[in-house]
């Protein structure tokens, strides 16, 4: 039987990308959770990898030449969603006394990773069929939340991959705490555009944050990834219609094989002048919820979809991937969307990520 040796992504370059304008409405999400080392909100993450092949007359260059175009456009990208450049913090009330966690959109800025594969794309996906965890794993980078100083630790990951003779991927690694952003939003379909637009308004000259040949071969070593990358789940999408009250009763019905359950909400405040709040609430699966009036009419609307996320940019697109890391005994996210009908029932979808072998 042949062998495959598998390979090792070797860093090029770590940049950090700010949106190019101060936001001057600092939002916060509050985290509501009992147990977060339990819950895993250091390590849980969304990871998106979207793979394009070599185009003609491509010696291998695109690949970073896309990277210093990312630098720019993913700076103006988010500008509209800061929060993803946020961190993660301890609330603390007035007297001093910590009141959970929250994420904060405070600029801090996101991390760009550059790398080189030394194999081909086309040794890469035979990799893939072999032992697609540990392949795919060298196509993002992520570093844990310190559960100790959270304020310090980035929530988003880009790493834009090159392999030998042509083709790259980009992967996409952001914490579960705000992975709706990239679920519900069109963030991603418009940083490609904005990308798009750089890339073709700069077909002769490089970009800003071009890293030269010159500057490849001085590779960082030192850069553990974590364990968490390869405890992956494949997410699946259901989507219902259920109660006015707190859904997750409901959810118990439809979905068994989850560890914990993530639910993102949006609250108006009261007031004259009122907001809209986002906000996080993590549930063990054996925590009781008694206030749901309508467990037993739960109307399933789709079930069973792959979640399908990718970064279109032009280049010819081979495939995407998506998963759940750090998935250990399963976990579900509830993205609750209230109706604009009337009624009082809200639809929810599920993204339910489950180890192997586990049934839903």
């Amino acid at each position: 039987m042949e062998t495959i040796t598998f390979h090792k992504s070797m860093i090029a370059g770590v940049q950090s990308v700010m949106p190019v304008e101060v936001t001057q409405q600092r939002e916060a999400r509050s985290i509501s959770v009992e147990d977060p080392v339990g819950a895993r909100i250091f390590r849980r993450t969304l990871n998106i990898v979207t793979y394009y092949n070599k185009q003609a007359g491509d010696s291998g260059e695109r690949g970073w030449l896309v990277a210093g175009w990312i630098k720019e456009s993913l700076g103006r990208a988010l500008t509209e969603q800061p929060m993803l450049c946020g961190r993660l913090r301890r609330r603390r009330k007035t007297t001093g006394e910590e009141d959970g966690f929250e994420v904060v959109a405070n600029d801090s800025g996101v991390r760009l990773v550059e790398a080189r594969f030394p194999a081909s794309l086309l040794e890469f996906f035979e990799m893939v069929k072999r032992d697609k965890n540990r392949a795919e794993a060298e196509t993002v980078f992520w570093r844990d939340i310190d559960e100790v100083d959270p304020q310090f630790s980035p929530l988003f990951y880009v790493q834009v991959t090159n392999f030998e003779s042509g083709g790259y991927s980009i992967g996409i690694s952001c914490s579960i705490l705000i992975a709706d952003l990239l679920i519900e939003t069109d963030f991603l379909n418009k940083w490609a555009k904005i990308q798009s637009c750089l890339a073709h308004s700069q077909t002769i000259l490089k970009p800003i944050f071009y890293l030269s040949p010159v500057k490849r071969d001085k590779f960082i070593n030192e850069l553990p990834r974590p364990v968490s990358v390869l405890d992956r789940g494949e997410p699946l999408v259901f989507r219902a219609k259920t109660c006015s009250k707190t859904p997750l009763a409901c959810m118990k019905k439809s979905v068994k094989a989850a560890e914990y359950v993530f639910l993102f909400f949006k609250e108006q405040s009261g007031g004259e002048n009122s907001t809209t709040e986002r906000k996080v609430e993590i549930h063990s699966r054996d925590e009781a919820i008694g206030d749901c009036d309508g467990g037993d009419h739960l109307e399933e609307k789709d079930v069973g979809g792959v979640l399908d996320v990718s970064l279109a940019f032009e280049d010819k697109f081979e495939f995407n991937s998506c998963w759940v890391g750090s998935v250990a005994k399963g976990v579900v996210l509830m993205l609750i969307v209230p109706s604009t009908l009337g009624d009082t029932k809200s639809l929810v979808k599920f993204i339910v990520a489950s180890p192997k072998n586990a049934t839903h």
